[in-house]
């Protein structure tokens, strides 16, 4: 951990509580994301992967708070929520650093102002997702991404911002990445989605392959099914080759964390594709030797940006 404890300090995280904030944040990340905190660690400034761990960590805790799992109602989980964002703003509206768990949202916000308005907007976009009932169509999908999707990625968008881009460009950017992520997740997730009683396909996508959604649910490994994931994959390629340029958008010390999560999207495509009609009994995650493979090969991209900052 010599290069957190290094990364805390050039982050101006030098007071001991806060230190240890930080890091049980970023222990968490590492238990329940791994390659995305090997990710971060690997591929971006030390301080600036401290204040990412700050606004990931922010972003799961309220997802873990609103998770559609079936143990809690709709309204126990809103209700949690809305005690969550208020203990949150109150925190963030205080002049003074609190203790605990909030405190690195805190410390981040002050070291990143322009992530104040999207903590703001991630709260307003997030409970929208203990009403989700599917798309009808592909408009749909594209307003979730816009309406929710994206405001938790610009959280982490904000941090990595250069200081004169513009809220738009960060949006174009940003968002160019999240329509790829989020038609990935949804077909790896798909299992995981049906048993909670979700089907993420577009309707639409469904209605032009001939399935329908209780053949997806009863999990039948049939033609039109198999040809349903085959077009959905074919989408999602198309999304990542668009999202591409979006590389070219961020400063040189950030752009190979962004094409190595792009490269191991593209591997998570793969292994889903491989999985075919499988999807429909479980769910498929980056196999560890080749995400591990694409993380040291974008490292030398960071290692010669960073000794160029």
């Amino acid at each position: 951990m010599n290069g957190w404890r290094r990364g805390l300090t050039e982050a101006g995280v030098r007071e001991r509580g806060l230190r240890e904030s930080y890091t049980r944040q970023a222990t968490r990340l590492a238990r329940y994301a791994p390659a995305q905190y090997a990710a971060l660690r690997l591929l971006l400034p030390p301080a600036t992967a401290v204040h990412v761990v700050a606004a990931v960590s922010f972003m799961h805790t309220c997802d873990e708070l609103l998770d559609q799992d079936g143990r809690a109602s709709v309204e126990t989980r809103a209700a949690r929520f809305a005690r969550h964002e208020a203990r949150v703003r109150a925190a963030l509206a205080s002049p003074g650093a609190p203790t605990g768990d909030l405190a690195p949202l805190w410390h981040t916000v002050r070291a990143h102002p322009r992530l104040a308005a999207h903590v703001d907007a991630f709260f307003r976009a997030a409970p929208a997702d203990l009403y989700f009932t599917g798309f009808a169509g592909e408009p749909d999908f594209l307003a979730y991404v816009d309406e929710y999707v994206l405001p938790g990625l610009l959280l982490i968008g904000a941090v990595l911002a250069g200081p004169g881009e513009s809220e738009e460009r960060l949006r174009e950017n940003v968002r160019l990445l999240a329509v790829p992520i989020q038609r990935i997740d949804f077909l790896t997730d798909l299992a995981e989605d049906l048993r909670s009683g979700r089907v993420c396909l577009p309707r639409s996508d469904l209605r032009a392959a001939g399935v329908g959604p209780g053949e997806l649910r009863q999990g039948r490994a049939t033609a039109r099914v198999r040809t349903l994931l085959a077009r959905t994959a074919a989408k999602c390629w198309a999304d990542l080759a668009a999202a591409r340029p979006a590389v070219a958008g961020v400063p040189a010390l950030y752009a190979p964390m962004v094409a190595a999560q792009l490269d191991v999207y593209a591997h998570l495509l793969q292994q889903a594709q491989a999985h075919g009609a499988r999807l429909l009994r479980g769910g498929v995650r980056p196999r560890i030797p080749a995400a591990a493979a694409i993380l040291l090969r974008h490292r030398g991209a960071a290692a010669v940006a960073g000794s160029g900052a």
